[in-house]
């Protein structure tokens, strides 16, 4: 976890690292030219109080549901289903989709199912999220797992842009997978890249991530040991740095089984942070849905509703 000074809220632009794979389909002026099509959503409030889409237009893959009220304890909360239209993530895709909530506003985002990151020959996928949280709203964006097969190389970017009186909660999740049953880790390459920053453009953390092999990682016991899904969670204002709801995250991900998690405070106490290693996609689908759960309760002063998929 890094903390320094920025003057972007967006994004960074694709890795100049990404050119020593699959050379010469990844040079680094090919890459940092792609500027993907943005899928987007804004969220605003109406005369009642309640969170609807001011905004939303879609773009390869995805398709946009109506925004949902799920949660009885806040019906001025507004729920959006992405729906993709296709199977998955494939060599030379470029996908980016930007979540906005404006004043008041309470949102929660999420995936029908999850995303398949499907072997390559040659080039990579792009996956590029930005959300922005602005004055006293609040926004989650909880996607089911990213499944990378063998041969896939993937790169994800998070931007998440929270002011000083918003809040907001960000989970991601990977894992791998191969048909084959051959090699545990068998994907090329995974890097993530998850920047938080200010509306002033203030770099509040950044959390950069990086699995490279050609030939699989399981060869490696001390990258993994026995686990084979990765996620993180961030929780973002609204206090959550402080112990109580540091503690009650502790505890509720100590509870689910076949999991190795840790949690800490961001930086300057701006919220926290939880990673966790799991076995399987169940104890980490459970673990993922348990922080979030958890974050939300001590956030937002009520329990969110069953997310059906």
């Amino acid at each position: 976890m890094i903390a320094r000074s920025s003057k972007n809220c967006a994004t960074g632009p694709i890795p100049a690292a990404l050119g020593s794979f699959r050379a010469p389909l990844l040079r680094p002026d090919r890459v940092a030219a792609i500027e993907p099509v943005e899928t987007q959503l804004r969220f605003a409030v109406d005369a009642e109080g309640r969170t609807y889409l001011a905004r939303y237009y879609a773009t390869y893959p995805y398709h946009l549901s109506r925004a949902l009220y799920l949660d009885r304890a806040a019906p001025q909360a507004a729920s959006v289903y992405l729906q993709s239209l296709s199977g998955g993530l494939t060599q030379g895709d470029r996908v980016a989709l930007r979540v906005s909530t404006a004043s008041q506003a309470i949102a929660h985002v999420t995936t029908q199912a999850a995303t398949k990151v499907h072997s390559m020959e040659q080039g990579f996928a792009l996956q590029r999220v930005n959300l922005d949280a602005l004055e006293e709203s609040h926004l989650e964006y909880i996607a089911d797992p990213t499944i990378c097969f063998p041969r896939s190389l993937l790169l994800s970017q998070i931007g998440l842009c929270v002011a000083t009186t918003a809040s907001a909660i960000v989970c991601e999740s990977y894992l791998w997978h191969d048909p084959r049953k051959t090699d545990g880790i068998a994907f090329d390459a995974l890097m993530m890249e998850t920047a938080i920053r200010r509306p002033d453009g203030h770099l509040v953390a950044l959390d950069r991530s990086s699995l490279t092999s050609s030939r699989g990682l399981s060869g490696n016991p001390a990258l993994f040991g026995p686990y084979r899904a990765l996620g993180t969670l961030f929780a973002v204002g609204r206090g959550c740095a402080c112990e109580p709801i540091l503690a009650a995250v502790r505890a509720a991900l100590e509870a689910i089984p076949g999991t190795y998690t840790g949690v800490s405070r961001l930086p300057g106490e701006s919220g926290l942070w939880a990673r966790i290693l799991a076995i399987d996609g169940v104890s980490l689908r459970a673990a993922t849905e348990s922080a979030w759960r958890q974050c939300h309760a001590s956030m937002l002063g009520w329990v969110s509703g069953q997310r059906r998929k």
